[in-house]
């Protein structure tokens, strides 16, 4: 089927008029998904509990330094939307690595909708999982609070207040 010169042009000049006539249509900004990657926190943190001490053993499966990095290492379902869970590698409190984790068991995760990111070190069944707030341009002090999660009752227990620290990442 072809088309006469004047018909496209007319097809033209309507398309163009419907995307400068319709307010915003033409400078409309997709919003970043509810867990896009923050490059803005990627990088090393040592953990503390609301004592000052470094997280230590008694927060199950956890470490007292982590490096978060921007590997995906799964998908899910979280609020009928898919969300992006990404690596985080555990190292101990001399910066030397304890698990170079592709699973969805040690991992983190942003939310844009409380400014906060998630971190999980479950071993699939138990572990500690911590929520810090990080608003845009994160400073290299966060806070948050820490809890352990576990597959046999009861599920959650609130462990307290937790700080994390952005430190220099050591090579592995």
């Amino acid at each position: 089927m072809t088309m006469s010169i004047g018909m496209d042009l007319v097809l033209r000049m309507a398309v163009l008029l419907t995307v400068t006539a319709v307010p915003g249509l033409a400078q409309e900004r997709l919003e970043a998904p509810r867990d896009a990657l923050r490059p803005d926190v990627l990088g090393c943190y040592a953990l503390y509990s609301s004592s000052g001490k470094l997280l230590d053993s008694s927060f199950y499966n956890s470490s007292p330094l982590i490096e978060l990095d921007s590997s995906v290492v799964g998908i899910t379902a979280r609020d009928s939307r898919p969300g992006i869970i990404r690596s985080m590698i555990r190292r101990d409190a001399n910066g030397r690595v304890l698990t170079r984790s592709r699973e969805w068991g040690r991992s983190w995760w942003a939310d844009s909708l409380s400014d906060s990111i998630r971190i999980s070190f479950s071993n699939g069944f138990s572990g500690a999982f911590v929520i810090l707030n990080v608003p845009r341009g994160m400073p290299d002090t966060v806070w948050g609070r820490i809890e352990e999660h576990w597959d046999l009752g009861p599920t959650v227990n609130d462990r307290g207040g937790i700080r994390a620290v952005r430190i220099r990442c050591r090579a592995a």
